[in-house]
């Protein structure tokens, strides 16, 4: 197994926050593994140039084989993927915003937690971007491919706004803001804040806030096993344990010790994207 999250180009740092390669072979008699993804705030554009895995939405009870390129979206509910024997996987993960900021499309307007086919929204070169992807073995030049496509789109970004600075600070203090502060550290009122949260995240400042801090419990809970959940409850910013529990009923409808165990059968790690110090 391969695992790396890496820094964009510095010239693509306004909109991407990291470009993550997952590599995971699985002997043909053995059973691939299914890896389960909390809500989250976060929007990406993924790549998986050779077999696709299996996305079950659960709230939905719908299964679906992905494309060989997705957007993502508002995502609010929890998801399970059921990876295939020959998984390799890259994920742009975008800033706060950035996925508005490249296709000029309200995320409120995109639908919730599906993903979507990635030609749809960009261009057909993503395509080309795949078949590049299956020639080469070269991590390196991957990487080099991925984000010449994503230079490539600089001219067409819709224009950076204070928001767009205050937006990754929320996902940085894991939730913990003050609506009112983000306002006018956007230099907006509170009315245009939430317009502006509709249309470059598709969720409301108090509903993001929300879901970054209940990421950060699962990411802290998923990289530190033996630590209880009233200490990450804590941590978070969360009154007491119970508060916490009712956020994991609200967010994936099933009880924090579910995933929990489902923690120990996966091989890919969400919380080396967030919250890392």
């Amino acid at each position: 197994m391969f695992y790396k999250v890496f820094q964009p180009h510095p010239a693509l740092r306004e909109f991407v926050n990291n470009i993550m390669v997952f590599q995971l072979d699985i002997p043909l008699h053995e059973k691939p593994p299914t890896i389960s993804f909390p809500p989250l705030a976060e929007q990406c554009l993924y790549f998986y140039p050779f077999e696709v895995p299996e996305s079950e939405y659960l709230t939905s009870h719908k299964k679906v084989i992905l494309p060989q390129s997705i957007l993502v979206g508002p995502q609010v509910n929890r998801i399970k993927l059921k990876m295939p024997h020959r998984n390799f996987t890259i994920k742009v993960g975008f800033q706060p915003g950035g996925l508005y900021r490249l296709l000029g499309i309200p995320m409120n307007e995109m639908i919730m937690d599906e993903s979507l086919e990635s030609t749809y929204f960009l261009d057909k070169n993503i395509k080309f971007i795949i078949e590049q992807l299956q020639e080469t073995d070269s991590l390196e030049k991957s990487l080099e491919i991925v984000q010449n496509f994503l230079l490539s789109k600089l001219k067409v970004l819709k224009p950076k706004l204070p928001l767009d600075d205050v937006l990754p600070l929320i996902s940085k203090n894991g939730g913990l803001v003050n609506i009112d502060t983000v306002a006018s550290q956007a230099c907006v009122s509170t009315r245009q804040l939430e317009r502006l949260f509709l249309q470059r995240l598709g969720l409301q400042p108090k509903f993001f806030a929300r879901m970054t801090r209940f990421a950060k419990a699962w990411t802290l809970k998923e990289k530190f096993p033996d630590t209880k959940w009233t200490t990450i409850a804590y941590q978070c910013g969360y009154f007491d344990q119970m508060h916490l529990i009712r956020d994991f009923k609200a967010f994936c409808g099933i009880s924090p010790s579910v995933i929990e165990d489902e923690f120990k059968y996966s091989p890919y790690y969400l919380g080396s994207q967030f919250y890392d110090d």
